[in-house]
């Protein structure tokens, strides 16, 4: 061994000698991170999911929204294919609103028959056999000696039928009735309404629902050439947002299609969507801010309102189109789209 190998060898020596004998010294290796690394890597990770999240509830909504259009698509097509079959829209309800009966000379306006456009549309929709549990219950009854109609005895009333629920509406299905529990249940209520007209639905009193200026109404039979505004500048169909009732307590009726005699299957364009003004009619509840509410028997209306992320309702328009309406729509030309022969001058939304 030559003097240079030597003295390395030495060295080698000392040096593990020195690092054995001093057990504090540090270790030329560390096996782990450290609390500063630890924190920036969390907050790393915080800022990138703080990114993606938005993106991802953007994208969901988008999703809610396209289904929604969907389902209005599907709306209009079997209003389209009924009017095809019969000759006109169908009858918004068999009764006036709000009507306190009783029947007339001719069998209408009687209290009892509440069934809304919903039960005709069934069979549109592919439903059949719901449409025929239902219409086989109601064409059984004598309207003329009947003092009430039970909804608790109304065969498939619960069945929640999915292209008239919104996606993006966390009340969507709702069919329960609070008040009514556990009894006389009123069943399905869904997202999507029609068009009445651009006034309240009694503004003179029960008799005067069977007279609104829409395309789907108490006691109506519209055909397509009663729509001189013209059918692409008329709507037929928006969405409310849904209010949960609360077991044993109140109901709210909006979106009520068996029991519809207090107005809850349709709308007004007497306001702009989402509008601030209260919805008003006789049973309700004030728990959704969406849906700010106002009891009351006269000058009943409902106003499209919707769930949508960035303001707006979807609606369908008499010829089948649909279209997404912001909530600044012009509040002049939101009106005129509900009238179905104002002679308004036809603007786009």
């Amino acid at each position: 061994m030559d003097s240079a190998e030597g003295a390395s060898t030495i060295l080698v020596a000392k040096s593990l000698t020195d690092t054995a004998a001093d057990p504090m010294r540090p270790a030329s290796r560390r096996t782990a991170f450290t609390l500063v690394e630890l924190l920036v890597v969390i907050a790393i990770i915080g800022v990138l999911v703080g990114l993606l999240l938005p993106a991802v509830q953007s994208a969901r909504e988008s999703g809610r929204r396209v289904s929604c259009a969907n389902n209005l698509k599907q709306v209009g097509l079997a209003l389209q294919n009924h009017t095809q079959q019969f000759g006109h829209f169908p009858h918004g309800m068999e009764t006036w609103v709000n009507d306190a009966g009783p029947l007339d000379s001719q069998g209408r306006g009687g209290a009892n028959m509440r069934w809304s456009w919903f039960v005709r549309l069934l069979p549109f929709v592919e439903q059949q056999p719901l449409y025929d549990q239902q219409w086989g219950y109601y064409s059984g009854i004598d309207w003329y000696t009947t003092n009430y109609c039970s909804y608790d005895a109304l065969p498939g009333k619960a069945t929640a039928v999915p292209m008239f629920m919104c996606a993006s509406d966390p009340a969507s299905p709702k069919v329960e009735t609070g008040l009514g529990w556990p009894g006389n249940q009123q069943g399905f209520h869904g997202n999507y309404v029609l068009n009445a007209g651009n006034t309240s639905f009694n503004p003179t009193g029960p008799p005067s629902s069977a007279k609104l200026n829409g395309v789907v109404f108490p006691l109506s039979s519209i055909t397509p050439a009663h729509i001189r505004d013209g059918l692409s500048n008329t709507l037929i169909s928006s969405e409310i947002v849904l209010v949960p009732d609360a077991r044993g307590t109140w109901d709210d009726v909006r979106g009520r299609y068996h029991n519809a005699i207090h107005a809850g299957a349709f709308f007004s364009t007497l306001y702009t969507p989402n509008t601030s003004v209260p919805d008003a009619f006789p049973y309700g509840l004030n728990t959704v801010p969406k849906a700010p509410y106002l009891e009351t028997t006269t000058n009943i209306i409902v106003s499209a309102r919707s769930h949508h992320a960035g303001g707006g309702v979807g609606a369908g328009m008499a010829d089948g189109a649909v279209k997404f309406v912001s909530d600044a729509v012009d509040a002049e030309i939101w009106r005129a789209a509900g009238s179905r022969a104002g002679r308004e001058t036809s603007h786009d939304f």
